[in-house]
C-alpha cells in the first residue's frame, strides 16, 4: 500500500444495489478516498471496526445481522460521520437523521455529489479546531451544569453524562453564550463549518438525543431550552444560577 493511500481519509460504503455501489466505489476514489464497499450487513460490521473508516456510508434498508436496519446498529457502536442513502422521500430521509445519521440522501445520487458530501463532513473537525479562541480555563460552570473542555466531559448535578463529538460541540456553543439564543445557523456555522450541505435540521436531531441523554442523568433539571422559531438556549435551570447577563462565567484552570 502506497503512502498517498495510507493518508487517504477512510470510506466504508455498504449499499444494496451493484450499479450504485460500482459508480460510488469509482468516483470515490477519483475523489482521493480509500474506499471499502462490502456486500452485506455482517461484512459492514466487522469492517467497520477493522477499517477504521472516517465515514460511513449506508443504505437505509441494508439490514445488520441483529435484524435491525445497519444504520442504527452501526451508529450505536461507533463515532464516525455516518451518511444513509435511501429512494424513498424527505420522510425516510427525516427518519435516518432522527436515528443518529448526520446526513441523508436519495438514490440515485450522482458521485460527484456524494464525494462532496463527504469532503464536507470531513471539514467538521478542521472547523472545530480554527475556530478554537484563545481560552486560559478548560471547564465551564453554569449553575447544575459543568463542562470540562479539555477532557471533553460534560456533568448535571453531578452525573457524568455521555455525549458524542457533535453534542458535546454544540452543547459547548450553547455554553459559551449564556444569555443568547443560538439560531440553527449559528450552531450549524460553529460545529458543522460555514459550507455544510446537509439538512439544517441535523442540528434538532442532535440536540433532541443530548437532551434525553441530560434528562436521564438529571430528571429534575431542564438544560435546553427551544426557542420556537428562533433556535436554542440554556434553560432557566441553569442560567437562573448565574448573574446573567452581566455575570461571567465560572471557571476554573
Amino acid at each position: 500500500m502506497d503512502n498517498d493511500t495510507i493518508l487517504s481519509h477512510r470510506i466504508l460504503i455498504a449499499v444494496q444495489d451493484p450499479d450504485l455501489r460500482r459508480v460510488s466505489v469509482a468516483g470515490l476514489r477519483a475523489a482521493g478516498f480509500c474506499v471499502s464497499a462490502p456486500t452485506d450487513g455482517d461484512a459492514a460490521v466487522m469492517l467497520a471496526e477493522s477499517f477504521s473508516p472516517d465515514i460511513l456510508i449506508v443504505d437505509s434498508y441494508l439490514p445488520s445481522p441483529d435484524g435491525r436496519p445497519l444504520y442504527e446498529r452501526l451508529r450505536e457502536s461507533s463515532e464516525q460521520y455516518l451518511l444513509c442513502v435511501t429512494d424513498d422521500g424527505h420522510q425516510m430521509r427525516t427518519s435516518v437523521l432522527h436515528s443518529g445519521a448526520d446526513d441523508a440522501v436519495s438514490s440515485p445520487i450522482h458521485a460527484d455529489e456524494l464525494a462532496a458530501r463527504c469532503h464536507a463532513l470531513l471539514r467538521r473537525p478542521r472547523q472545530i479546531q480554527r475556530r478554537a479562541e484563545p481560552v486560559v480555563s478548560s471547564t465551564l460552570v453554569l449553575g447544575p451544569l459543568t463542562i470540562d473542555l479539555g477532557r471533553r466531559e460534560v456533568r448535571v448535578d453531578d452525573e457524568e453524562v455521555q455525549t458524542t463529538r457533535i453534542e458535546f460541540s454544540l452543547l459547548e456553543q450553547l455554553c459559551r453564550r449564556p444569555s443568547e439564543v443560538c439560531t440553527r445557523e449559528d450552531l450549524l456555522d460553529a460545529v458543522w463549518g460555514p459550507k455544510w450541505v446537509g439538512d439544517s435540521h441535523v442540528v434538532d436531531v442532535h440536540l433532541s438525543n443530548l437532551r434525553r441523554k441530560l434528562d436521564k442523568a438529571a430528571p429534575g433539571t431542564k438544560v435546553i431550552h427551544t426557542v420556537r422559531g428562533v433556535g436554542f438556549r440554556l434553560a432557566n435551570d441553569v442560567t437562573d444560577a448565574l448573574d446573567l447577563p452581566t455575570a461571567s462565567l465560572a471557571v476554573f484552570a
